[in-house]
């Protein structure tokens, strides 16, 4: 399999990078963690001993990388591994020594980000960094690794979940009152040029709609702290109040657009990602966590229409495919009984099972218009191990065992 994904030619082509192979070891995005997942999952709901003893040999094969794997967020590093350990282990000595010592380098990563931040605010340094808060690099995705963990992470989740309740709290920039959350830099992406006061991201993945989902689980879960109510209802009133049917929630609003609302932001896609299936089931979290019907109705409601008119998604993968897009879908489906979501799921699921290739390595080959990007993927956020556990739910029509999907902040 990494021979494969390595293979000469199969290079991503990044601007300012050399080219790589879509493949690191320590990674639940593109490695061995993440491909770790879905025989854990497979393990675990129908007890195979070749499923297990794959898990593990994909944890095997992560764990030796991680002394050349610097710790980044929860999807690189000593997180990736720890989670892909704690999905797969079905009794409490299952991975102990090893999840004993990861958690010790989780915790110190996670220690210098909420350190920096808190630092940050204290001085009255306006504008934080998505790499300090979101899902894939930053607090939200390690404080949902804790959350999963329990008990003996209380104290540092809860450290967590308050340094993002003091992240929501309006700071003035460029004279203008705004939410905390105010990024004082362009994107990285195509639209950097366009946002010279900063943004604010709107995507699950790397903006807002992630602290908004962890801070809702958490409270579910009856781990509160002071302003979080506060803090949950500020995010998601913000988020309603920049979404209409005509126009769904943007992948990031610059800072003029916000303060003046004389442009429009950039157009918004249908993906976990950014777009409106990450973004709305957040919200509905938010509505479930604060028993708020009238979020959870809108959440619903938006995604219904972001379903009706998905515009054009060019692969199938988790991140920003069909994959996702289904599993999304079918949370909310089975979590609010809605028939038109329900209904929706047969033809997703078809989009996702017309795209595959039985020529390909792994059965997909991913496609990103603009960019030169590895094809053959066989990782959890962009390839096909991601693919499968998607279509695993929703074949089963049961939520996962091993709450993969808790490190998408879905559940």
């Amino acid at each position: 399999m990494a021979a494969t994904a390595t293979a000469p030619g199969n290079l991503d082509h990044r601007p300012g990078r050399p080219p790589a192979p879509p493949f690191r070891a320590a990674s639940l995005a593109e490695g061995h963690a993440g491909i770790a997942l879905l025989f854990a999952e497979l393990a675990a709901r129908d007890g195979t001993p070749r499923h297990r003893a794959t898990a593990h040999a994909h944890l095997t094969a992560a764990t030796a990388h991680l002394a050349s794997s610097p710790d980044q967020g929860l999807y690189h590093g000593a997180a990736a591994v720890a989670f892909a350990a704690a999905t797969a282990r079905r009794t409490t000595d299952d991975y102990a020594v090893l999840l004993s010592r990861l958690d010790r380098r989780v915790s110190a990563a996670l220690g210098r980000t909420l350190a920096a931040e808190e630092e940050r605010m204290r001085s009255g340094r306006p504008g934080t960094s998505a790499r300090s808060y979101d899902v894939v690099s930053g607090a939200t995705g390690l404080g949902r690794y804790l959350l999963l963990r329990g008990e003996p992470h209380r104290a540092l989740l809860t450290r967590t979940l308050s340094c993002l309740v003091r992240m929501t709290e309006p700071v003035t920039a460029h004279g203008r009152r705004v939410p905390g959350w105010w990024v004082p830099h362009g994107t990285d992406g195509p639209f950097s040029h366009v946002f010279p006061r900063g943004h604010f991201d709107v995507g699950l993945a790397h903006g807002v709609p992630g602290p908004l989902a962890l801070l809702a689980l958490a409270h579910r879960a009856g781990v509160r702290v002071p302003g979080q109510d506060t803090a949950i209802t500020g995010i998601a009133d913000w988020l309603l109040r920049r979404r209409t049917p005509a126009a769904p929630w943007p992948p990031v609003i610059g800072f003029d657009q916000h303060t003046s609302r004389t442009t429009r932001p950039p157009p918004g896609r249908t993906a976990w990602c950014y777009g409106t299936p990450g973004v709305a089931r957040a919200l509905y979290l938010a509505g479930r966590a604060l028993d708020r019907p009238d979020w959870c109705t809108a959440a619903l409601r938006a995604l219904t229409e972001a379903l009706a008119a998905p515009g054009e998604l060019v692969d199938s993968a988790l991140c920003h495919g069909w994959a996702g897009v289904l599993h999304v879908t079918w949370l909310m489906a089975h979590d609010s009984g809605n028939p038109q979501l329900a209904g929706s799921l047969p033809w997703l699921a078809e989009k996702v099972l017309n795209d595959y290739d039985a020529d390909a390595p792994f059965g997909y080959r991913y496609r990103s218009p603009g960019q030169q990007a590895a094809i053959d993927r066989a990782g959890f956020l962009q390839g096909a191990a991601g693919i499968a556990l998607a279509l695993d739910a929703y074949a089963r029509n049961l939520p996962p065992t091993t709450r993969w999907d808790a490190a998408l902040l879905l559940t």
